[in-house]
């Protein structure tokens, strides 16, 4: 059920993140990286400013939440509304990260979204759910903690990444200047012949 509702929750991230990445993608393509970077930071933003609002709403309807894909479990409503109320306030943090994995895409730098990927999952959440739930007295509720906490840790690392700015000289301007360059190559050697 709590997988559910993070499903939900990040649609809109994702929606914003596509948006951006076209965007992004655009303006690198017309040579505007100032703007570009713009545009990211912006996008940024909106997707942790609506996705935390999502995550206050959710705190305080939690329970509300869970009773509608369960209505007549109590236990079930309660543990919910506790995994729900325990991941909500970081959902921010995905904003972030998918925001950020879009610009990266965007301009052509696919290494580094897939290690923000492979960090957060197998670097990050693996091991802490793990140690949260055998070494402390979390026990269980450890692994719903790692949510939380892999998303911030994730988000922050990313935003690290994304400030650096070395993504606005991506790859992908880069072989297109190139394919241009063949192209216009071919084009003399053509008219040569």
């Amino acid at each position: 059920m709590g997988s559910t509702v993070i499903q939900v929750v990040t649609i809109p991230a994702m929606g914003l993140s596509m948006a951006l990445s076209t965007l992004v993608g655009q303006n690198l393509g017309a040579g505007k990286p100032d703007r570009a970077a713009k545009i990211a930071r912006l996008g940024i933003l909106y997707g942790f400013g609506v996705l935390t609002a999502f995550g206050v709403l959710a705190f305080f309807t939690a329970p509300a939440i869970v009773a509608f894909f369960v209505p007549s479990d109590a236990d079930v409503i309660r543990e919910g509304a506790r995994f729900i109320r325990i991941m909500c306030l970081a959902w921010g943090g995905i904003g972030i990260q998918l925001c950020v994995v879009a610009v990266f895409r965007a301009s052509g730098n696919m290494l580094s979204a897939m290690v923000i990927a492979l960090v957060s999952q197998w670097m990050i959440q693996f091991p802490l759910a793990y140690v949260l739930s055998k070494h402390t007295s979390l026990q269980a509720s450890g692994i719903w903690w790692s949510f939380p906490v892999t998303n911030v840790l994730t988000a922050l690392v990313a935003l690290c990444w994304f400030a650096r700015g070395d993504w606005t000289a991506g790859q992908l301007t880069e072989d297109v200047r190139q394919t241009v360059q063949v192209t216009d190559e071919a084009i003399v050697e053509e008219g040569l012949r």
